[in-house]
């Protein structure tokens, strides 16, 4: 792991131990309730239903597009981590079996989406960070940008009454933890 690699797995991990502090001190619940009913308006259910939703899924075309670059090794390191992340996290999620927001307090649904009966983590910010993280220790500037994204996903996931706060950060640190360990199996087999 190069140094800039190990600056980003520690930036990502202060960042999920901060994260984790606020939700701690201030109680899953309560920010959830605020995201998802407090900063509900029309023009937010606009923007995360019709922009920040279509949006995505550039986390998976960009490293589609790298395919045909001279990041193709990337690109398959990309597109193989978000499916694992996403596979894994089901597996995680089937041992944890916790309910849903919606099925435990007032929350709203947005959006035509099937849920799974259990939230954590969310395998849906499993699978975009997933994508993200690759790019992210290779290719700095385009990986901000998926990383944003995938942080959108993680606000929409919560906006729109599917998943707790704490699903989301325990599927990025999973996806970082899986992706991490991912990255050495493909620089130890040449691909990276």
């Amino acid at each position: 792991m190069k140094n800039y690699e190990k600056k980003v797995f520690i930036y990502l991990i202060l960042s999920l131990i901060f994260l984790s502090l606020v939700v701690f001190l201030i109680g899953d619940n309560k920010i959830f309730l605020f995201i998802n009913i407090r900063m509900a308006s029309s023009i937010l259910d606009f923007l995360v239903l019709k922009i920040f939703i279509p949006l995505f899924s550039l986390l998976a075309i960009f490293p589609f597009l790298m395919l045909f670059s001279k990041n193709k090794n990337l690109g398959v390191f990309s597109l193989i981590s978000g499916p694992i992340c996403y596979l894994l996290g089901n597996l995680i999620k089937s041992i944890f079996s916790f309910p849903r927001p919606f099925d435990v307090l007032p929350a709203r649904t947005l959006g035509p989406w099937h849920a799974s009966p259990f939230s954590f983590p969310s395998t849906t910010s499993m699978l975009a960070f997933g994508f993200a993280i690759p790019v992210l220790l290779k290719r700095p500037k385009l990986g901000k940008f998926l990383l944003f994204l995938a942080f959108l996903v993680g606000f929409s996931v919560i906006y729109t009454g599917f998943h707790f706060p704490k699903d989301v950060i325990a599927g990025i640190f999973f996806s970082a933890l899986i992706v991490f360990v991912f990255e050495k199996f493909f620089e130890k087999i040449g691909l990276l």
